[in-house]
């Protein structure tokens, strides 16, 4: 981290783990069981997923995200999946970051 934004994040990353590209699948592996668990849990107690909001968003952020936004004016989401699929997303940044302050 010491190289902050004079050297380009790629070489940073290089050196930490030896690769220049990131790659989530060991993280989606590893979160794969508690999201099939969250995905049927929610299937099975009919949760909703998402939230309600009568206002307006930015709309970039909503499509950058595929946020589910239900009573705004945006309501392009996929699946019930997404929320959680932004959780795990936001959960393994989580990792990343605190194991790379560790190292």
């Amino acid at each position: 981290m010491e190289s902050g934004s004079s050297e380009n994040w790629r070489d940073t990353l290089s050196l930490a783990i030896g690769e220049n590209k990131l790659d989530g699948s060991a993280l989606r592996e590893f979160f794969q069981p508690l999201e099939e668990w969250l995905r049927n849990e929610n299937l099975r107690t009919g949760q909703f997923i998402g939230w309600n909001y009568d206002g307006d968003y930015c709309k970039h952020s909503i499509e950058t995200v595929n946020l589910q936004v239900y009573g705004g004016f945006y309501n392009g989401a996929n699946s019930p999946v997404t929320s959680t699929l932004v959780l795990i997303s936001l959960l393994s940044s989580l990792l990343i970051c605190v194991n790379g302050h560790l190292m």
